[in-house]
């Protein structure tokens, strides 16, 4: 016997999406929002929906002490609209309890699941907040973001998809979620000049990012978690990194369950390499750090991985080959 439950949160989407937010009738809003977004042309569309005060919230990575200093203001607000990225999204979903209205800017997906990343001590942490009351999806949202970014958070968006596929926690449920999710993020990547594959990539980080909700995620995703603030990689470029190599890691184990979402017979490794590469966002651990000090984190990575959900445990030298690899 299995059970799950499905969220609550209700998710507005499509081209005309922000109107939305004119229903909101609450006295007491506060926009939080990127400093890249306080001069907006996107801010002064919602600003014109609705009244609120505009701060700005968590910086890149979600650092505790910022979400502790926004902790305190916003303890003042009835409804609370989050605009931006994960960092934004994740660190208002962890310390406030009224009424969340999140507008993501960007692929990551961190508005569709229940626990919220930050960083401590250098190590990204994560806890469960409570659930965002409304999802908007309007791809106008992601039209001031940076291509590369747009780019890079859609491919974590994918890593939620194969992560979640080939987790060993994962189910019919989450397969479908995820199957679906890689097919649409997978076409929709390619264009994103286009408005309308703005809005489908949106559905696809939807579906592949509610797969979070019920399974663990694997090593790719840990690599980002122990790697990424610390040398201040981006989020999604983790993922730029590490996933294809992740797959090649995990492939013997979970081939069966990647064949759902492989073509023309060629390993699921080998396409992701050649994906990145088309769409121009193949990087490698090497342009953040060196490797003597990328080694020195090994035992962390180690340990993480193997109380994840990765279908396979790993010990030091195969954590090292890794490393090295995607060095």
């Amino acid at each position: 016997m299995f059970k799950l439950q499905y969220p609550k949160t209700q998710v507005i989407y499509g081209n005309d999406a922000l109107e939305w937010l004119s229903n909101v009738e609450s006295k007491k809003v506060a926009i939080v929002t990127t400093r890249s977004l306080l001069n907006s042309k996107l801010l002064s569309k919602i600003s014109s929906l609705i009244k609120g005060d505009v701060m700005e919230g968590p910086r890149q990575h979600t650092p505790e002490d910022d979400v502790n200093k926004l902790a305190k203001v916003l303890s003042n607000y009835d409804t609370v609209i989050g605009l931006g990225g994960g960092s934004i999204i994740d660190g208002i979903k962890i310390i406030f309890q009224g009424y969340y209205i999140a507008i993501p800017t960007t692929l990551a997906g961190a508005e569709h699941t229940q626990f919220g990343g930050f960083t401590s001590e250098g190590l990204k942490r994560s806890k469960p907040g409570k659930d965002i009351d409304l999802v908007i999806l309007d791809p106008r949202a992601t039209l001031e973001t940076p291509k590369w970014l747009l780019i890079a958070s859609g491919v974590r968006a994918i890593d939620h998809a194969i992560e979640a596929l080939y987790s060993e926690d994962s189910n019919p449920f989450t397969d479908s979620l995820a199957i679906e999710g890689f097919k649409k993020l997978i076409t929709c990547l390619r264009d994103v000049d286009s408005l309308e594959n703005r809005g489908l990539c949106q559905i696809g980080t939807w579906l592949s990012s509610l797969t979070m909700r019920y399974v663990r995620m694997g090593l790719s995703h840990v690599f980002g978690y122990v790697y990424g603030p610390r040398y201040n990689i981006p989020h999604g470029i983790t993922s730029c990194i590490s996933l294809p190599y992740a797959i090649k890691l995990n492939y013997n184990i979970a081939k069966n369950k990647l064949r759902e979402i492989e073509t023309n017979d060629t390993p699921l490794y080998e396409f992701m390499e050649r994906f990145l590469i088309e769409l121009g966002i193949r990087k490698k651990l090497g342009e953040y750090t060196k490797l003597e000090d990328a080694l020195k984190y090994v035992d962390v990575f180690v340990n993480l991985v193997n109380n994840s959900g990765n279908p396979i445990k790993i010990d030091t030298e195969t954590a090292k080959k890794f490393i090295k690899e995607v060095y």
